[in-house]
């Protein structure tokens, strides 16, 4: 059963989003910021307008519309007109004339279709970024005829000018300025928004890769959890029906043939064959028993092994046998290696199947090594040989009930190892270099004396 493999989808589906939010939030933020510092900019031109206007006291001449009759409006024009950055300013009445302009040729035109114009006369200030082209009408508007850039982008705002009650407005202004400082201001701001959602978004995407590579892991945890499960209740079927069904018949069968090579006298004939592959089948039946059983109360009687005495017993019981292959079996001890909170028996079942599987893997001349160290709080005990070793596509499958690669097999002997080892809160780690060796490491904590 394969895993869902969730990273290669959403390194493209995530990527994609993630890229569309963080370049549709920036584009969002520079127009905000863009509108917000122009909108704060009219509105202080409008301020510093209408103060010279009160000042000077010209709302009514304003109104009146008359240059002649109101010499007084000149010398308001040209304070206007002083503003920092100004390129053109025009003095609209109320009547959609143009009652002055810096640039004389328009004074006294109409431009009727001018939306901007409307709006002012209706007591709003409007803003307005142009982008032109030196030519003739740079945008396009009538209104901006002779109008003379210096670069490609200006503003355009206007400023309705209030009387005296501040209430009914008595005239526009029309200022085309080209504030150098303030373009600079917004592009830094914009470039720091793109910059900040360029790095806000790659930022994400690494937490949600690591967050999707951590849920793609507890998910193949899981479903390796869940296949153990499975399994599990497969065993504990299996285990109940050959159990109840194989035991008895098969302790006959072991005595029987006990009985007639005692009288044959042939201690290394057909009935010792008898007897071996009697055990061999026992053997497998407490596997699968003692996989599937729950685990024992570690402060019940007879659950505490010294490792020393199981390891030296198990090593001068396998001993001779393997001697018989033509192998050697060492046993290195370093030290006391302590108690562990698992039965005996089990201990031994265990390393007798690792070492039995390095028996099987290694050829007459080689060698087996059996190793218990401590490490703190904890001790490991290692079974390594010199044989073929194991196939890097398979060592991630050793520990699943019922892989093999035996053709007499059972695939449950590193499974019940890990088993064991999980159940008293240790570990176990396999390494294999094929055709060098393999080395199965049991770590297990350790209990007081």
């Amino acid at each position: 059963m394969g895993t869902l493999k969730l990273l290669p989808r959403f390194v493209v589906s995530g990527a994609l989003a993630i890229g569309v939010f963080s370049a549709v939030l920036a584009w969002t933020l520079s127009n905000f910021i863009e509108s917000s510092l122009l909108a704060r900019d009219a509105t202080v031109s409008r301020g510093f307008v209408q103060g010279i206007a009160d000042s000077q006291n010209i709302a009514a001449a304003l109104h009146a519309g008359d240059l002649q009759r109101n010499p007084g409006l000149q010398e308001f024009f040209t304070h206007i007109a002083a503003i920092p950055d100004v390129l053109r300013i025009n003095v609209y009445t109320l009547e959609r004339r143009m009652l002055w302009s810096s640039r004389p040729e328009l004074i006294g035109l109409r431009f009727e279709d001018n939306p901007e114009l409307e709006r002012a006369l209706r007591n709003e200030v409007v803003v307005d970024i142009t982008t032109g082209d030196n030519q003739q009408h740079p945008s396009g508007k009538s209104e901006h005829v002779l109008l003379d850039t210096a670069t490609a982008r200006y503003i355009e705002n206007y400023i309705p000018v209030l009387g005296h009650d501040h209430q009914a407005v008595v005239g526009v202004i029309e200022l085309y300025r080209q504030p150098v400082d303030l373009f600079q201001a917004i592009h830094s701001g914009q470039r720091l928004v793109w910059v900040g959602a360029g790095v806000g978004g790659v930022f994400l995407f690494l937490c949600l890769i690591g967050f999707v590579r951590h849920t793609e892991r507890a998910l193949a945890e899981q479903q390796r959890r869940l296949v153990e499960a499975d399994a599990l209740a497969l065993v504990g079927e299996i285990s109940a029906a050959v159990a109840h069904s194989i035991r008895n018949p098969l302790g006959s069968i072991r005595s029987t043939a006990e009985l007639q090579r005692e009288i044959d006298g042939d201690p290394q004939g057909t009935q010792a064959q008898v007897m071996r592959d009697a055990d061999r089948i026992e053997g497998l039946v407490r596997t699968m028993l003692t996989y599937a059983s729950p685990a024992a109360d570690p402060d019940a009687p007879g659950t505490r092994a010294n490792l020393h005495e199981v390891l030296a017993t198990l090593a001068g019981r396998l001993a001779p046998e393997i001697r018989q292959q033509g192998k050697r079996l060492e046993l290195a001890l370093d030290g006391d290696p302590g108690q562990v909170a698992i039965e005996p028996v089990l201990v031994t079942q265990v390393l007798q199947s690792l070492l039995t599987n390095a028996c099987e893997a290694t050829g007459p001349g080689d060698r087996i090594r059996l190793q218990a160290r401590r490490h703190g709080t904890k001790v490991v005990i290692s079974v390594t040989d010199n044989g073929v070793g194991i196939e890097p596509a398979r060592l991630e499958a050793v520990f699943r009930p019922f892989h093999t690669s035996k053709p007499l097999g059972f695939g449950m002997g590193l499974a019940l190892a890990r088993r064991v080892a999980q159940r008293a809160g240790g570990d176990i780690r396999i390494h294999s270099v094929q055709g060098r060796g393999t080395s199965v490491h049991l770590r297990l904590p350790t209990i007081d004396h």
